[in-house]
């Protein structure tokens, strides 16, 4: 079970305290059934009011045992299954840090949201039982070696009963399981159909034909999914019932069976009677565990699967230590740089290249070209997120190995076409406040939002002012190479104008070395350098400051 190997990463021993304290509760919740059976069988007997004092105090001892033990095995496995999950949770999160970016796109990102939250929340929630069911289960069991020691007849009657029951529960529990799935599969499909209502809710508005469709398509999924929920409840009532008729057919042998073939069990039927419904509660225990944690264990078994399979995505040379790379760099070149998609078998793969471009530090250089020219393919290659199928990437004729990943990427403050604004500013141990001010000001943004405790305030903005703010975190770093993919696409007129001909020029005397992906072509004059990409193919354009205009 992925449960038990999910404790089992925790170097301490985690199974055993649970084994032992499942044990200690068992053993005292026996040892009360045979002194509360021992005891009423005494008075019986004696006619006697109360038992001797020894007895009762031993009754309440097991008692003192049975809560202390019943109470410290649950919150002690519940403070072990969250150290378990924490610790996998944060291997899962290591992988995903050092991951290839190639790799990782082609992963997929629903399985990884799923099993990192959804999963750790399911198993939190149900990892208990894990806990409930072992102590049912050593209960059952000490509770029989007690009937065994009053009728051997009885104790094997009831022993094969429950092992045959436990077959048919567990066939039936298959079933239960298999509706779950299909009612997960169903509910995935509903979810489906209302993202796709809310994300074209534009188009369905125009096209009642497209709404009908999709209203109707809607209505059979919810119906078959009622069908497959109520298919859902009522197996799983099945196997409830059959549980309990186990327990009426167990006390139904032991009173009308067992005397037949044993007479002298007669006197000792209501020992044997009691220690069944002693019984109820463990199985029943044990019964409703075993139909929540195979949640639990599904959601365990995602997670070790992820945690197998991140390995694979781990980008070579990302724990690896390197020299350091002097910001104050010479020249970046691409030299004979290659890089292909795989296709389809019969389809041609875009590649781009061989790229042999060189880039001066303080320079401007804005790359151009059409959608699918490869601008962002030449931007993840230039950064080292993507690696070459062929030719190498040199700064100051050192070659940039895997093992030197990490020290070059650490050079580049980029703005992506996809960015993601961080809340936080990350990576930044002490920010200046004089600085940030500035660059706020600069930005046109003080009187919008601002930056408290390590954070910017107000993030729900338009998509220029985040790509404003994105660009003051990036400077914030002080990285001596800025990569800027589409960064004015968004800008108002006004800031647009800002930015080629104030921000760029400014950043150049600070000494940035900046690299813009821009369609921009009425403020090339800004640039000192334009590369063009077609077709993966690129072509330098001359400037108006390389004409001398």
């Amino acid at each position: 079970m992925n449960l038990l190997r999910l404790l089992q990463l925790l170097e301490k021993k985690p199974l055993h305290r649970l084994l032992l304290s499942a044990v200690l509760s068992a053993l005292s919740t026996t040892a009360i059934l045979a002194l509360v059976t021992y005891a009423a069988q005494k008075i019986d007997v004696t006619k006697e009011r109360f038992v001797e004092l020894p007895i009762a105090g031993l009754f309440f001892v097991c008692v003192i045992i049975y809560v202390v033990s019943d109470s410290r095995m649950i919150a002690r496995f519940a403070d072990d299954i969250e150290q378990a999950i924490d610790y996998l949770r944060m291997q899962l999160i290591d992988r995903l840090r050092h991951a290839d970016l190639w790799k990782l796109e082609h992963f997929g990102q629903s399985r990884l949201f799923g099993s990192i939250t959804q999963s750790c929340k399911v198993i939190s929630s149900n990892s208990q039982y894990l806990a409930m069911a072992s102590r049912s289960i050593i209960l059952t069991v000490t509770i029989l070696l007690y009937i065994a020691t009053v009728s051997l007849l009885s104790f094997f009657l009831l022993t094969f009963l429950l092992i045959a029951a436990a077959t048919v529960y567990y066939k039936l529990g298959l079933s239960v399981e298999k509706c779950q799935k299909d009612l997960a599969s169903d509910e995935s499909k509903l979810f489906e159909c209302v993202s796709d209502l809310l994300d074209g809710f534009k188009e369905q508005r125009l096209s009642s034909a497209h709404s009908q469709a999709l209203g109707k398509d809607f209505g059979e999924l919810s119906t078959h999914t009622v069908t497959t929920r109520s298919e859902l409840h009522r197996q799983s009532w099945h196997q409830f019932v059959f549980g309990e008729t186990m327990f009426h057919v167990m006390l139904g042998l032991v009173v009308f069976v067992v005397p037949i073939y044993s007479p002298a069990v007669s006197q000792e039927l209501v020992k044997i009677s009691a220690a069944i419904l002693f019984m109820i509660a463990p199985i029943f225990g044990l019964m409703q565990s075993l139909s929540v944690l195979r949640a639990a264990t599904v959601a365990a078994n995602r997670m070790m699967e992820l945690h197998e399979e991140l390995k694979t995505l781990e980008e070579q040379g990302t724990h690896s230590e390197a020299d350091a790379i002097h910001e104050h760099f010479s020249v970046i070149r691409m030299a004979d740089i290659e890089f292909s998609f795989p296709s389809q078998s019969g389809e041609k793969p875009f590649a781009i290249g061989p790229l042999n471009v060189e880039f001066k530090r303080g320079e401007i250089i804005f790359v151009t070209g059409g959608n699918g020219a490869g601008k962002s393919t030449f931007i993840k290659l230039l950064t080292g997120l993507y690696h070459p199928d062929r030719g190498i990437l040199t700064i100051d004729n050192r070659v940039i190995s895997s093992d030197m990943l990490a020290t070059y990427r650490a050079l580049i403050a980029p703005v992506f076409s996809d960015f993601h604004l961080f809340s936080q500013l990350y990576g930044i141990e002490k920010i200046d406040k004089l600085a940030a001010e500035e660059l706020l000001n600069w930005m046109e943004m003080a009187q919008v939002t601002g930056i408290k405790e390590n954070r910017f305030a107000r993030t729900n903005l338009s998509t220029g002012q985040r790509k404003r703010l994105a660009l003051v975190a990036a400077l914030l770093e002080t990285k001596p190479i800025l990569i800027l993919d589409e960064w004015a696409a968004d800008q108002d007129s006004h800031f647009r104008k800002k930015f080629y001909h104030e921000l760029l020029p400014e950043l150049q005397r600070r000494g940035l070395t900046i690299i813009a992906v821009t369609h921009d072509d009425r403020y090339f004059d800004a640039a000192d350098r334009i590369l063009h990409l077609e077709e993966g193919r690129i072509t330098e354009l001359l400037t108006n400051k390389r004409e001398g205009k």
